[in-house]
């Protein structure tokens, strides 16, 4: 009588709802984390791991990305990097207005 009073348990079943949509394609640097305000405003990091990055965070902004907040806060400044972006590797937008 071995295995035949044995329960099998249920297991959850898959409910799909919604339609995908493609937002945005990337090719060549990786990116790492996406987060999306509760404004839809969707942003990207690009870590500085050797690919070929010109910023390492941006807006995605209809088809393009856009620098955030600006070109010059992704640029190293080595003479004041407190104030520069150097290798994002996450964003987190908090649902309050603040990215992190």
């Amino acid at each position: 009588m071995l295995g035949e009073d044995i329960i099998k348990p249920m297991l959850p079943i898959e409910e799909y709802f919604g339609k995908l949509e493609l937002v945005y394609s990337f090719y060549g640097a990786m990116p790492t984390g996406v987060s999306v305000s509760e404004t839809g405003r969707i942003f990207i990091c690009f870590p500085k791991w050797g690919d070929d990055v010109r910023f390492t965070v941006a807006e995605i902004v209809g088809d393009t990305l856009q620098p955030y907040p600006s070109m010059e806060t992704n640029l190293v400044n080595p003479w004041n990097i407190t104030m520069s972006f150097i290798s994002v590797q996450s964003v987190i937008a908090d649902g309050r207005g603040t990215l992190w």
